[in-house]
């Protein structure tokens, strides 16, 4: 008998449950402009420690709700409601964020977001999916990549005379496209709970992903594992790459 396709439900106590009001407007926009104004504030520091704070924390504002987004809009088209039922077909930062994820963007400059999907009500079956969801969110953080050195190479005849305004803006859009660019290459790690994962088993004859689903329970210790035991090799893998591809987006 086959096991049946994993699913994990939305989590009722979840850290941002206790600040519901925060999540809702006005409040909302309020938090999200102060947290925008903070983040260049920090980006514009002269300590390289704090000023990497603040592209991490637009990346927290921006590209994790739209990489959310993605997961939620491709599910919600595919016939799964959960996302829409869960509050996740929205922008707003603080209904998409997970308090680690968040905790280790800030970090160390990879985290992530979460909106919960239910892949046995995915069309055209549970698998192929899960696939495409899983997909979408990676793919939007690549060309938020993209946007972001096209709207570089757009302001630049307007703050090329300015020396200081042309290496602000050009720190905080770099560094806001490279983190971009190394989620998009974290996120298809195939080690769950990633993205990577689902494609892997989208992408696997039915017998094999079936059998890789007996891991998925185990998902979030696997992850940690290699987090923090596998260091220098995600290194390797993500920020090495990542570099190489923002040097090729901003002509470097």
């Amino acid at each position: 008998m086959r096991p049946q396709y994993y699913y994990e439900p939305p989590r009722s106590n979840n850290w941002l449950d206790r600040l519901r009001p925060l999540t809702q407007p006005p409040t909302a926009y309020l938090i999200f402009f102060a947290g925008l104004i903070l983040a260049v504030f920090l980006s514009l520091q002269s300590n390289p420690t704090v000023s990497r704070i603040g592209p991490r924390l637009l990346i927290l504002l921006i590209a994790f709700p739209i990489h959310e987004l993605a997961h939620a809009v491709v599910a919600d088209r595919l016939g799964d409601s959960t996302p829409r039922r869960s509050g996740r077909l929205t922008l707003n930062p603080l209904a998409q964020l997970n308090f680690l994820g968040s905790i280790l963007m800030i970090v160390v400059g990879l985290g992530w977001a979460y909106v919960p999907i239910n892949p046995s009500a995915l069309r055209p079956n549970p698998r192929t999916g899960h696939m495409l969801v899983a997909a979408a969110g990676p793919i939007a953080n690549l060309i938020l990549a993209g946007l972001v050195a096209l709207l570089w190479y757009a302001l630049l005849p307007f703050i090329g005379g300015f020396p200081a305004l042309e290496n602000n803006a050009f720190n905080i859009l770099s560094q806001f496209a490279f983190i971009n660019v190394a989620l998009f290459i974290f996120n298809l790690v195939p080690v769950p709970p990633l993205d990577g994962f689902a494609i892997l088993k989208g992408l696997l004859p039915a017998p094999l992903a079936y059998q890789l689903e007996r891991i998925q329970p185990y998902s979030f210790l696997i992850f940690m594992l290699l987090f923090f035991l596998a260091g220098r090799i995600m290194s390797r893998i993500i920020f090495e790459p990542a570099i190489a591809v923002t040097r090729l987006l901003f002509s470097l």
